[in-house]
């Protein structure tokens, strides 16, 4: 006598099979998600990098001179940002008051933009007056804890975490 149709065997041999390819789809998009969202990060990241150095380019005598006295500003994962006040209340003095004002502003978008933000603006190297290091850091959700992050050691407070990322970017202001 011939068969018709399936057994109940082989119908629940296939729901397993249609199973484990739903699951493997469903780990697939939330990968993708996850990885987007570290993406959408870096990318914030970099567009913060480039909107200091777009101010740096503006005002190169001003934050010349800001590094050569050891100017430098750090944000902790969550620190506070005080934004300095000019002397003069209707104009800042270009070269000695805008800089740390454009800084501190910058800072406030980072920790506003960046999940657990930590940031480093000072002279690339000691007493330098032509070159600025600047460092943004963030909390990656999917980082591997291998082993922390080598562009974060310029800040002290995510240096060892290895869920942090950072990017490090040295500019020439003049």
């Amino acid at each position: 006598m011939n068969a018709r149709g399936f057994s109940l065997l082989e119908v629940l041999v296939a729901l397993t099979i249609a199973a484990f390819g739903l699951l493997g789809i469903a780990s697939l998009q939330a990968r993708s998600l996850s990885m987007q969202l570290d993406s959408e990060s870096r990318r914030v990241a970099v567009g913060l990098v480039a909107q200091l150095r777009e101010r740096v380019t503006a005002n190169q005598e001003g934050y010349g001179q800001a590094l050569g006295t050891g100017y430098t500003r750090t944000l902790d994962p969550g620190g506070t940002v005080t934004v300095p006040a000019c002397a003069n209340a209707s104009a800042c003095n270009a070269v000695t008051e805008v800089p740390p004002r454009q800084v501190a502003q910058w800072l406030l978008d980072v920790n506003r933009q960046l999940p657990g933000a930590a940031a480093r603006v000072g002279p690339a190297t000691a007493g330098s007056s032509t070159s600025m290091a600047v460092t943004v850091g963030w909390i990656e959700p999917n980082a591997q804890a291998v082993a922390p992050h080598a562009a974060c050691a310029a800040i002290a407070s995510v240096n060892a975490n290895p869920a942090y990322r950072c990017v490090t970017v040295v500019l020439f202001p003049g």
